[in-house]
């Protein structure tokens, strides 16, 4: 690890720089596979080989091509993780066209302002998100054609993508050739951020974001090309949509999880000797404490990565030990639908327990005061601050939102992550929590993400989450809300007594224990704050 004035860069190179577009590269990648497996839906036992999304892939691009389809235009893929989610995105791939993949269970409010972002030519759609696409289409102000993803639907008048590809000959799919565009301004993917803090923002994704990523990975061992890797994270979110383009490079076969249904996920993890995990904090807690995992046979998974959201060291270690698995193969990463993937993740072979690793080739790493955007400051090992990034996995910027691109990529290149964090003497990294987050107690700034952490180690408690709760006379003060495990009869007293035993006074739980069924999230595992805040509010 290279560290010039508190700047951190890999020491670790990255593959030359492509010369081609990712469309090219996957298309002849995609070729080189043949008859592989490539994706398994486990839940019906169907198939997919490369050379299917090949020629599948192709003829569709032959379509969208002879409709007008241009390079720059924007189709969208609103659908839970399925088969054919990938063909319309290899399709836009391969003609220059920008594919922004859609959450299928999206509110109305959320639907309409996500498609009015990049205002989409094409809507590819599943049953799922069927009817919502159904009460939106007329208030859109423009005319996207719809198509959906799959036949067999006589109650829709839109016609599906094998329907209107069917005159598409072999040969004419077979002579496509892939685009060739300016690696580094071109625009492959647009994506939502989190909607964590408020609507969604377009997170603009180049080829090279995509590329560099490809460089870092594809000669790498953290996906082998026979291995066998679990798609259950959506699609739609950054972590999981370039883990699919990965996958698919790589000639990695995926087993593609449409939902997550507890027995079943440990049933396909034993059926399929899956080895290779993305995942997230939830899940990880699932695979810590549910008494479900005890009665299967998960010794095939040799590698599980957590990212998304904060994962604690109690967590992490329960994980290896319960699994049985050496603790440098149950990983973290930290990354951001901003930053392409993980712009921090652990070696292969090495790691700290409870750090997101090290800085990835290509990209350089600072911590800042909390407060000071415009700032040469960078501090040193064990300081916590926010954490920033710069280099070629960071985005081109919010589609057509200057103002917020301004207030996240400043002058010089660096993008601010709005999360707290600190690296120490060996340039390891660990996450706090988010600025936002943090909950103001008398002027001392106490993050959730810890207490959680700790409330999590409670025997009896699934899930928790902690927010702060306006005080007059502190500001805020910490207040939990607990989902119990089944048949658990714990209570607030014990639970705020453990956690008050094990943090400093400012962080105990004065606001109190609320036990509730569930904890609001994203897809991607990520707490929403926001709507507990909001149920609180409604309750007062």
């Amino acid at each position: 690890m290279s560290q010039q004035s508190n700047i951190l860069r890999s020491e670790e190179e990255l593959l030359p720089e492509f010369n081609i577009s990712i469309g090219q590269f996957l298309l002849m990648q995609l070729t080189t596979h043949g008859t592989r497996v490539a994706h398994i839906n486990p839940h019906t036992g169907k198939e997919q080989t490369f050379q299917y999304i090949l020629d599948t892939s192709r003829r569709l691009a032959v379509y969208l091509q002879r409709e007008g389809l241009k390079v720059n235009d924007t189709i969208a893929i609103c659908s839970e993780n399925n088969l054919e989610f990938c063909i319309p995105v290899c399709a836009a791939f391969y003609l220059g066209a920008i594919a922004c993949p859609l959450n299928p269970l999206y509110s109305e409010r959320e639907l309409k302002h996500a498609l009015s972002i990049s205002k989409p030519k094409y809507i590819f759609i599943s049953t799922v998100s069927l009817n919502g696409i159904r009460k939106i289409f007329r208030e859109l102000h423009w005319s996207p054609k719809i198509l959906m993803l799959t036949d067999g639907n006589n109650n829709v008048s839109w016609a599906s993508m094998y329907k209107v590809m069917s005159n598409v000959s072999i040969d004419d799919a077979n002579a496509l050739q892939a685009t060739s565009v300016n690696l580094d301004d071109h625009v492959t993917a647009i994506l939502c951020s989190s909607g964590t803090t408020g609507l969604a923002k377009g997170v603009m994704l180049t080829d090279k974001n995509i590329t560099t990523v490809i460089r870092m990975y594809i000669n790498t061992k953290t996906i082998p090309e026979n291995g066998v890797s679990l798609s259950l994270l959506p699609f739609f979110h950054a972590y999981s949509f370039v883990f699919m383009v990965l996958t698919m490079l790589k000639g990695n076969c995926s087993i593609v999880f449409s939902c997550f249904e507890e027995e079943l996920f440990l049933r396909y993890i034993e059926k399929y000797k899956i080895e290779y995990m993305p995942m997230v904090p939830s899940l990880m807690v699932f695979l810590a404490k549910h008494p479900l995992v005890d009665k299967y046979d998960l010794s095939c998974v040799k590698t599980i990565w957590s990212g998304a959201a904060p994962l604690s060291k109690e967590i992490q270690h329960a994980v290896a030990k319960r699994l049985n698995m050496n603790i440098t193969d149950v990983k973290q990463g930290y990354g951001l639908t901003e930053t392409t993937l993980a712009v921090l993740r652990s070696p292969d072979g090495k790691g700290k327990l409870g750090s997101v690793g090290v800085v990835v080739p290509g990209t350089s790493a600072k911590v800042i005061p909390i407060g000071e955007y415009e700032t040469d400051k960078a501090l040193g090992p064990n300081c916590e601050g926010e954490l920033c990034f710069k280099g070629d996995l960071i985005m081109k910027g919010y589609y057509n939102d200057e103002e917020s691109t301004r207030a996240t990529i400043d002058k010089d290149g660096w993008l601010h992550t709005g999360d707290v964090g600190y690296y120490d003497e060996d340039g390891y990294f660990y996450i706090v929590d988010r600025i936002k987050e943090l909950i103001k107690y008398k002027g001392y700034q106490v993050p959730p993400a810890e207490l959680e952490a700790i409330l999590l180690t409670f025997p009896g408690v699934q899930d928790a989450a902690v927010i702060g709760v306006p005080n007059d006379k502190t500001g805020e003060l910490p207040m939990a809300f607990i989902v119990k495990e089944e048949n658990s009869n714990i209570c607030e007293k014990d639970i705020i007594q453990y956690v008050n035993e094990r943090v400093s006074n400012p962080k105990r739980l004065r606001g109190g224990i609320r036990f509730v069924d569930s904890i609001p999230k994203t897809p991607s595992g990520k707490i929403l704050r926001r709507v507990l805040r909001d149920r609180l509010k409604s309750k007062l």
